[in-house]
């Protein structure tokens, strides 16, 4: 098997890197050049895509964030604010045989993490999409290993017939209100209700308004997604989705609640909607990033989802797992 050459890709190879992306499963919008470049310029962040060579064709690699701490640390993860998963991807294997997919696979992320491990960084952190099973070039290496969750919805099965009696009640509530859902173009609107959910806990909202109208523009300009609304009788937006397309599915990325609106139903009714506006255009399944948190995953169970694993991988050296310990004592 030929040798795998890393490297950090020029960003003249950035439509080489977004093909890859469309081509493997596990890629998403969070690893095309168009999302990491929002970070990039509104954020100020380090990004860095680093490329698997195979005879100059492309056939791997993974997008990271890099962060020097106060001159001390250089830390690198796959994910940043608000994206909650990204990491490696590897070319689809042309061969029909079990034992030489694994073989080529892991040929090129032992090539990625050798490489990595060369690289100065007192942390690795990779968070890998759904999807994207074997992690052991890692594991079997000495990563320590984390497992997360996501829902997926069917939407080849009858929304009606998985949803439980309380999103019926939910369902009922919404309607009598006269609330009702549509797609609209608008981040002032989606901005902010999401600083309304923020302002309620005392937290500071984790991207900037910037951020929220690049991603509205890439929406318009590429066609990556939507949001929907639920709205009063008056036209008062109460709620909203931003959802990004996947391949054959959806990815629920964000959403948003004004909490002073106290009537039940507002976001069974957007789920709901948004359920049978996604039927009716082939898609297979939806992405719910909602498996992680107690009170949201017990919300998105009473769609009845399928539990979906995917996987984290972290490398810390002596001094940041020493610096770590110590940060935790004085604070």
């Amino acid at each position: 098997m030929n040798e795998i050459e890393v490297r950090e890709l020029m960003p003249s190879e950035f439509e080489e890197w977004d093909q890859l992306v469309e081509k493997t499963q596990p890629g998403t919008p969070f690893h095309t050049s168009d999302w990491l470049e929002i970070y990039r310029d509104v954020l100020l962040r380090d990004i860095r895509i680093y490329g698997c060579f195979r005879n100059d064709d492309l056939v791997g690699g993974c997008p990271l964030f890099v962060k020097n701490i106060k001159g001390i640390l250089k830390v690198a993860s796959s994910i940043c604010s608000m994206t909650d998963y990204c990491g490696p991807l590897i070319s689809e294997s042309s061969s029909s045989k079990a034992s030489k997919k694994v073989q080529e696979s892991h040929a090129i992320l032992n090539s990625l993490r050798e490489f990595l491990c060369m690289q100065g960084f007192d942390s690795i952190h990779l968070k890998f999409s759904p999807g994207f099973e074997d992690i052991r070039p890692f594991t079997w290496n000495g990563w320590d290993s984390k497992v997360h969750y996501t829902h997926h919805l069917d939407l080849k099965e009858n929304v009606d017939n998985n949803i439980s009696r309380t999103i019926r009640k939910d369902l009922k509530s919404a309607s009598e209100a006269g609330l009702e859902t549509r797609r609209w173009s608008d981040p002032e609107t989606y901005y902010g209700l999401l600083s309304k959910v923020y302002e309620r806990q005392n937290l500071k909202i984790p991207l900037p308004r910037d951020f929220f109208e690049k991603v509205f523009d890439l929406i318009r300009k590429k066609d990556i997604g939507y949001m929907l609304v639920s709205e009063t009788p008056e036209g008062e937006a109460v709620a909203a989705h931003l959802t990004l397309y996947g391949k054959k599915s959806t990815i629920s990325w964000s959403s948003a609640r004004d909490p002073s609106f106290n009537l039940r139903g507002t976001n069974a009714l957007l789920y709901y909607n948004e359920f049978l506006d996604l039927q009716s255009r082939d898609f297979e399944y939806m992405n719910v990033m909602a498996g992680n948190v107690p009170r949201f995953a017990d919300f998105i169970m009473a769609f009845s989802p399928k539990l979906v694993p995917y996987y984290s991988v972290t490398l810390e050296n002596k001094k940041y797992s020493a610096l770590k310990i110590l940060h935790k004592i004085v604070t």
